[in-house]
């Protein structure tokens, strides 16, 4: 094979793999257009947390006042710390 078909068939082989990256670069990957469904709709319970913030028992917004006694009454029997706060959660339809 002489230099000038060496030349050659690498010049052929450059033009090639430009055509490939270009053809890479043009055609990009499609993205899934579907939408995680998420509820659009919540409400806020009161929530009685333990020491590490998980939740052990959960009241309807209005019943605020329960859920502080059973803050208070689990924290008289276990001797642990025990909180309510507000929590949002799905709207069950």
């Amino acid at each position: 094979m002489s230099n000038r078909d060496r030349l050659e068939r690498l010049r052929e082989e450059a033009v090639l793999g430009e055509r490939e990256k270009k053809k890479a670069r043009a055609t990009p990957a499609r993205k899934s257009r579907a939408k995680s469904v998420e509820p659009t709709r919540f409400k806020f319970v009161w929530a009685v947390k333990d020491g590490t913030g998980e939740i052990v028992a959960a009241y309807p917004y209005a019943l605020k006042p329960a859920a502080e006694a059973e803050a208070e009454r689990r924290k008289k029997a276990e001797q642990r710390h025990f909180m309510v706060t507000k929590h949002k959660v799905p709207f069950d339809t």
